[in-house]
């Protein structure tokens, strides 16, 4: 059965007749008035004044319009030159040559930017980055925050709300913890982006372990023979948090060789507060504890990578990898507890040490096929992340009749080794359609223990908490196919993808042994001839591994009485999703959808098992974890200076925690908005807001959260020199959680750096030498494994 659907959905792709419209794709070239090609211009093919086709032109000044034959009205417009207009008879396959744009003799007065900064595509959302004056002075964050369905705070991203989305650069995956990844994206510059892809639902050619989509960002097409690069510093200061965060970038090329390098550093001095309130229900006990939090954070990382053409069709590359991470945090606490009429007060101080190293290696040797775009390619990655983590605790406990002083700690280690190779086979059969295979074999290796001890008469002994070791293996084997094709005004991607996993030594020898089918469908519809309207259907099924640290049953101390450890018996989770999207224009966009997920997990707060006045942060398996959304984009243009982009997504959570527990249903709602004014003189004024109401998951609940952000940058020396100053944060605002059950109430009002105002300076300098070429990177095979660490 599973061969006979393997097989229809190829057989469906394949005889699809060619019939579609006949069209013209036409080709060209842009210039300067000294015959340089103008990268990234923005070309449009006009009827009756309403746009049939665009793009932007690539490094070398060339750009490829596909239209059906006829009359036209071509306009080729870019910041500094003049706007270039010329009417068209097109026919099928007509080069129509070099175009020369000239020079304007004014300024921002001139300019017209007209670009459509975000399209929908069949499967994906697009933000054009490159030719949008809006992205100057930009990260990488602030870019993302701009695309649809795309939620970011200081924890992680995620597309529409579903957390444990995965972010490619140049087709190769950030394999980094969240806030490290976030720390990596905030030292890209816009101006370096080509066009950021927002993947909702995934196909059959990522692993079946991307239940929350895939954003991809593509860095823009460079120098030919040559060197280019840029390196930038920014920095923050505010009440809460101090950081540097330097950044280098050089991409060289000769010949038949492509060299890039790469390095870059966050460090940051942070502080914070937590006040928490408890009340249990099960007795007359109460807590109120106040804990301060001091941070060293120093992170830092670089790559290293090269490609060589052995000849014009086979092409070898290599790419090495490492980052740092070490923290140090201090934190003071002190806890009053009341029961009755007695009181008992706490004093403690927690000092804890975290290390991390990563290393990951990867090779690639690809050949091409033919001349429109198959491709054989054979990927290999090594991974290997260590961490060790020291924690010294003392407590002190008085109280009528009671005195108590507690010396503890606790060491733990985390060794984990991945290695993936794939083998993927894309063929072109014709511009019509196309068909990608492949196989993959994955084995992750998981090594954890930890030891925990407390002092009594100058020996340390065997805490309460026990000892753990947790050693396993994971061997993942799969197989997938994806047909895409076009059939008039139709679109279709289908695909279908098999994995078998295989996990030893989980659980006190509980072992996984287990098969599963992930099959994707995509269909698109044209509502017009030009594809200014249209409609997308897409559904897929996929599998939600837990991350490798939430397996982990690592107890991490956050106050006197509250804790957090990881859950090692957490299972998979399986995810079906459906979603519609309507386009308009070519760019506003609706999308509703549903992800229905089977035992997905989150975090809930519990009490101890063994000490009930205790409660443990972890996560387990959810019976029912439902989402349901509408996601609206909204990009105008409303005149030639002033732009303003409106993302907002409306969600409808329906989760039931436990078996026996009643199912609740839950709405939040986000909303993130920016406006962008081009000033004479090349400078820019941005403003931008945040939004988001009350989210419960799990049994946790987070307070509103608004922030406000406004921004001024100024370009110099040929655009080549950029500053931004801007601040974070206006409002000022703390963050409040919650949790109601009934064994208790607990509130935590928590101030810290991502909520407070800060100030923040960027500058950049992008240098380059020698002609127009493309920079390439290394393409890796470990994708969504990486993404679990």
């Amino acid at each position: 059965m599973k061969k006979l659907l393997l097989t229809a959905i190829l057989a469906a792709a394949c005889l699809i007749p060619a019939i579609a419209a006949r069209t013209a794709a036409v080709s060209g070239r842009v210039i300067d008035e000294k015959g340089t090609p103008v990268a990234f211009a923005t070309v449009v093919l006009l009827q009756a004044e309403r746009q049939a086709a665009g793009m932007t032109t690539e490094a070398d000044g060339r750009f490829v319009l596909k239209v059906p034959a006829g009359d036209y009205t071509l306009r080729i417009r870019y910041m500094g030159y003049e706007t270039l207009t010329q009417p068209l008879h097109l026919t099928e396959g007509a080069d129509l040559g070099d175009f020369v744009l000239r020079t304007s003799a004014t300024e921002i007065e001139d300019v017209v930017v007209e670009t459509q900064l975000i399209r929908r595509e069949a499967d994906r959302f697009v933000v054009d980055v490159a030719n949008s004056p809006a992205a100057v002075g930009k990260d990488g964050i602030e870019m993302l925050k701009t695309a649809p369905g795309v939620w970011i705070d200081d924890e992680k991203i995620s597309i529409n709300g579903q957390g444990g989305s995965k972010v490619y650069v140049n087709e190769r995956e950030l394999k980094m913890e969240p806030a490290q990844l976030l720390a990596y994206l905030r030292t890209l510059r816009a101006e370096d982006i080509r066009k950021i892809e927002v993947i909702p639902v995934s196909g059959a050619d990522f692993d079946a372990d991307s239940s929350a989509g895939i954003i991809k960002i593509t860095l823009k097409r460079r120098r030919d023979d040559g060197m280019e690069g840029s390196i930038s510093y920014s920095t923050s200061q505010g009440e809460w948090s101090h950081s540097h965060s330097p950044n280098l970038r050089i991409n060289y090329h000769e010949g038949r060789y492509d060299l890039y390098a790469s390095a870059w550093g966050h460090f940051a001095d942070e502080r914070g507060l937590s006040r928490e309130q408890t009340l249990y229900r099960t007795s007359d006990m109460s807590l109120a504890a106040e804990s301060h939090l001091k941070e060293r954070a120093s992170n830092w990382g670089g790559k290293i990578g090269g490609i060589v053409e052995l000849n014009p069709r086979h092409s070898l590359g290599a790419e090495f990898e490492y980052w740092s991470d070490d923290e140090e945090r201090d934190t003071p606490s002190q806890t009053l507890i009341r029961q009755g009429a007695g009181e008992l007060h706490n004093r403690s101080i927690y000092n804890t040490d975290d290390q991390r190293r990563n290393y990951s290696a990867t090779l690639n040797w690809i050949v091409k096929l033919d001349t429109v775009g198959s491709t054989l390619k054979l990927l290999a990655d090594y991974t290997r992340r260590s961490s060790w983590n020291d924690n010294d605790n003392r407590t002190i406990q008085t109280g009528p009749g009671t005195l108590r002083d507690s010396v503890y700690r606790d060491a733990s280690s985390n060794r984990y080794d991945i290695l993936t190779a794939s083998l993927g086979w894309e063929k072109a059969f014709s511009p019509k359609w196309q068909l990608r295979t492949g196989a993959k074999y994955t084995r992750n290796d998981m090594r954890n223990g930890a030891e925990y001890r407390y002092l009594k008469a100058d020996a340390w002994l065997p805490s309460t908490v026990e000892d753990y070791r947790i050693d396993y293996t994971e061997n993942i084997a799969a197989l997938y196919a994806v047909a895409s094709a076009r059939l008039g005004r139709f679109g279709i991607v289908a695909g279908l993808r098999g994995e078998y996993t295989r996990t030893e030594g989980k659980g006190d020898g509980v072992k996984q042994d287990y098969f599963s089918l992930f099959p994707n469908a995509n269909l698109s519809w044209s509502m017009d001839k030009t594809g200014k309207h249209s409609l997308i259907l897409a559904y897929s099924r996929t599998i939600q591994r837990p991350g490798f640290w939430h397996l982990t049953p690592r107890r991490t101390q956050i106050s006197d009485y509250t804790y957090q450890s990881g859950n090692p018996e957490l299972e998979p989770a399986y995810n079906n999703q459906l979603n519609l999207t309507m386009v308009l224009h070519y760019k506003y966009s609706l999308t509703v959808g549903a992800g229905l997920t089977t035992d997905g997990f989150g975090q809930v707060i519990t009490s101890d098992p063994d000490d009930p006045d205790k409660l443990r942060l972890t996560s387990w398996n959810f019976p029912d974890n439902d989402l349901y959304y509408a996601s609206l984009s909204l990009p105008f243009q409303l005149t030639k200076w002033w732009s303003w982009n409106v993302n907002a997504t409306a969600v409808r959570l329906a989760q039931r925690t436990e078996i026996d527990a009643p199912l609740e249903r839950f709405n939040f709602f986000n909303c993130y908005t920016n406006m962008t004014f081009l000033l004479p003189a090349k400078f820019m004024l941005e403003l931008s807001y945040f939004g988001q109401t009350t989210v419960t998951m799990g049994n946790l609940t987070v307070s509103p959260r608004h922030e406000l952000n406004a921004s001024i940058k100024k370009r110099f020396w040929k655009d080549r020199f950029t500053v931004s100053a801007s601040v974070k944060n206006l409002l000022d605002r703390d963050d409040r959680f919650e949790a109601d059950q009934p064994g208790f109430i607990r509130t935590l009002d928590v101030s810290q750096n991502w909520g407070k105002r800060s100030f923040q300076l960027r500058v950049s300098y992008n240098f380059k030498s020698g002609k127009s070429f493309r920079s390439r990177s290394v393409e890796s095979s470990a994708s969504e494994e990486k993404g679990r660490l």
